[in-house]
Formats: C-alpha cells, sequence, structure tokens
C-alpha cells in the first residue's frame, strides 16, 4: 500500500528531523493526534459540538496543545495561527488586511512605500 497523504503536514510542513533521519514512532503518533484535530475541525461529517471542541483546543494554545506540538515536532504558535486565520476565512473575514485598515507593506520596505517605478519619490518642485 501506498502512504496517504496527511492534510495537516500540508499546513504546517514536515516534522523537524535530525540528520535528515526520519521520525520517531512517537512524533508519527502526536502528528496524527493533530491531524485528527483538524479533520474534527474542519469536516462536515462531525457533529457540532465535536467541531467546537477540536476549534477550542486548536486555537487555545494551552499547555495540552504546546506539548503535543512539541512532541510532533510542530510551534503551536504557528498552528494556532493557521487555525484561527482558516476558521475566520470560513466566516468571512479578511484577515490578509491589517486591524487598522491600512495596507500592508511590501517586505523590505522600512518606510510602508509602494513599490515600483510609479510610486517613487518623485518631487514636484515650481519651475
Amino acid at each position: 500500500m501506498g502512504r496517504s497523504n496527511n492534510s495537516f503536514s500540508s499546513w504546517v510542513g514536515s516534522p523537524h528531523t535530525i540528520g535528515g533521519q526520519h521520525p520517531d514512532p512517537e512524533t508519527k503518533l502526536f502528528t496524527a493526534v493533530l491531524s485528527q484535530a483538524v479533520h474534527d475541525a474542519f469536516s462536515n461529517h462531525v457533529g457540532k459540538l465535536d467541531k467546537e471542541a477540536a476549534r477550542n483546543f486548536l486555537i487555545s494554545n494551552n499547555k495540552n496543545l504546546q506539548t503535543i506540538c512539541e512532541m510532533a515536532g510542530r510551534n503551536s504558535g504557528y498552528v494556532c495561527e493557521k487555525i484561527r486565520k482558516k476558521i475566520l476565512r470560513e466566516n468571512g473575514w479578511n484577515v490578509d488586511v491589517s486591524v487598522d485598515g491600512h495596507r500592508k507593506t511590501y517586505r523590505g520596505t522600512d518606510k510602508g512605500r509602494k513599490r515600483g517605478p510609479k510610486f517613487k519619490n518623485n518631487i514636484l518642485t515650481p519651475p
């Protein structure tokens, strides 16, 4: 049988490996626990209470989630943020716009300028 693609791994990448070694069974187990929680949080055939419990667990970043993420080789803060954004997008929120309403700045611009030749600092001075 072939390997199945773990949908959780596509969200947060592969677990950390040391020296190119494959993850140990415990890492695989805790990755499966996280994967099941994500599945329960976004699946249509899971009951409403179970879905809410899974979502609350994944965005809580409590000690249990932190331990599970650590054992799975994942960053719990990153997992919480990804899940939170997915839930907000499902509810119609645009999470790519900052809270204060300003446009996001491009990377590498310290002054928040827009890039491109159209937006260069052309100072118009009277003749």
